[in-house]
């Protein structure tokens, strides 16, 4: 039973982010109470609920759904999913926080808001890390203008999902919306746009793949900016664990470290250089999750624009698109727009 008039939430699925990071996100925001699981597999609905002690378990999506007493719904289904059921939970009245990538294609998400917005929900594109402390300390350090105008940004993002005995993962299905760049990229290319804030007008991007799977192992691309800015972003499931960025300036450079995944209990790094100094700054390690769960209940119930917006969201699908075309043609590709 809901109380203290916290927002009730229902889970779709028993997906690993789903445990590792917002169970304990949902458990720990200031405004949310977590009321429910699904899975097509009752036993895991129920099993799952007893783990985690949630009050509620089903055995389908569409019983969940129906709960009125669910008001937002997060969804850490495989990324072809993410288009059908936000729409189904958007069409039963729910607020929905979707993970990374929102959809599969700017297409997708262009109708999955359009949905949204038809009933009168609030959708969300979870990228946790715009709620975390170190990532509004470097846009508060760029936009203070302490290395001058920015020129280029270097996104890092992998990890070896070849070493980890997962070839059955879902990451590496195509056909599920898998590879590289939908799973670690669209971090690289959120980042990007968010600190520039600015859109790229054409990227240049290559993808090899490994020889036992069918969704691409790595991709590395270049995006360039009207104003002349640059970017490059790899995402790899074959490289050691790297989660980093650097901006850099004819003045100097910021780099940020270990800036993707759960942080809780952790010191974060960023690192800024000047004139040939060097000064590091520690930011205390949040529940990111915790606090984006926090921040869509906020927009939803005062009406406002969720911090990843719409228009946010589907540029970067955009981006998303276009490099997809690139790595297909092995040459520049413009980047669409509305």
């Amino acid at each position: 039973m809901n109380t203290d008039n916290n927002a009730g939430w229902g889970i779709l699925g028993t997906a690993n982010i789903a445990r590792g990071a917002l169970v304990p996100g949902i458990k720990g925001a200031k405004n949310s109470e977590l009321l429910g699981v699904a899975s097509r597999n009752e036993e895991k609905a129920r099993k799952f609920a007893e783990e985690y002690e949630i009050p509620a378990y089903y055995s389908s999506y569409e019983e969940l759904l129906a709960d009125e007493e669910i008001e937002f719904v997060y969804i850490p289904l495989p990324n072809h999913l993410h288009h059908r059921w936000t729409i189904a939970a958007a069409e039963a009245g729910k607020h929905v926080l979707c993970e990374k990538p929102l959809g599969t294609s700017a297409k997708e998400v262009e109708e999955m808001f359009a949905v949204a917005e038809r009933e009168g929900v609030t959708l969300m594109e979870a990228f946790m890390y715009r709620f975390h402390p170190q990532t509004l300390r470097v846009k508060e350090l760029l936009d203070s203008g302490l290395i001058g105008e920015p020129k280029f940004f270097r996104g890092a993002f992998s990890f070896p999902l070849i070493t980890e005995d997962r070839e059955e993962d879902i990451r590496w299905k195509a056909e599920m919306g898998g590879g590289s760049l939908m799973d670690l990229g669209t971090y690289s290319v959120n980042t990007v746009r968010y600190l520039f804030d600015e859109e790229p007008e054409r990227v240049f991007g290559r993808s090899s793949a490994h020889p036992d799977h069918t969704a691409e192992a790595e991709t590395q691309a270049i995006l360039e900016f009207p104003s002349g800015k640059t970017a490059t972003i790899d995402s790899s499931f074959l490289l050691t664990d790297r989660a980093n960025y650097e901006v850099a300036s004819s003045k100097g450079k910021i780099q940020a470290f270990e800036t993707y995944g759960p942080q809780r209990g952790k010191r974060l790094r960023i690192e800024i250089n000047r004139e040939n100094t060097a000064e590091i700054e520690t930011v205390e390690g949040v529940d990111e999750y915790a606090l984006e769960v926090e921040g869509i209940v906020e927009s939803a119930r005062q009406g406002k624009v969720p911090r990843i917006s719409r228009e946010d969201s589907l540029n970067n699908a955009r981006v998303l698109d276009a490099v997809k075309e690139a790595t297909d043609e092995a040459g520049w590709v413009e980047v669409g727009s509305a």
